[in-house]
């Protein structure tokens, strides 16, 4: 009796040994992943802003029919990170004549995308809010969704071609042209 009592004793022991061991371990290696995309999300967020725009390098493009804004790309800001984001400043004009910029990244792999920084006046602002945001369904002024299907992700994934991601913007080509 005493030695199976010992028995049970030690092998309480060891399955409780076992179990501490198994959630260290786990919690080591949760604390890495976190810690892994808390340094990217640091890395990501310290960008360096291009430069502001040349209205030379600017390619318009148009998200939907009726609006009173005219969209643009710089095509110099254009620039792939890791094969895994694009990012590009969006230029608008508005009636007024006066242009702002966004400088904005995509992760196709997600279907997210960030806002940067805030082009006015020829001054680069960082938002408040630097997370990464689901890219909304189309619809009126959603330029980002636009972008997203037709240019920097088609077919799900990081456009990684400056060439391919402009001609995106143009529209489907047809054997016509």
């Amino acid at each position: 009796m005493k030695n199976r009592l010992h028995l049970i004793i030690k092998t309480v022991c060891v399955f409780t040994l076992f179990l501490t061991s198994t959630f260290s371990f786990s919690q080591r290696l949760f604390q890495s992943e976190a810690a892994k995309e808390d340094s990217k999300l640091m890395a990501s967020i310290e960008v360096e802003l291009p430069t502001p725009f040349n209205k030379k390098e600017l390619h318009p493009f148009s998200p939907f029919a009726y609006s009173s804004l005219k969209f643009f790309i710089d095509k110099s800001s254009i620039s792939f990170i890791n094969d895994e984001e694009v990012r590009l400043t969006v230029v608008t004009l508005n009636e007024g004549e006066k242009y702002q910029g966004i400088y904005i990244g995509f992760r196709c792999n997600e279907y997210e995308y960030r806002q940067y920084g805030f082009l006015d006046d020829g001054v680069w602002r960082r938002p408040q809010d630097v997370s990464w945001r689901p890219i909304p369904r189309l619809g009126y002024n959603q330029y980002v969704t636009f972008l997203a299907k037709a240019s920097t992700c088609q077919g799900g994934a990081v456009t990684l071609n400056k060439t391919a991601l402009i001609e995106g913007l143009n529209g489907p080509k047809n054997s016509f042209d």
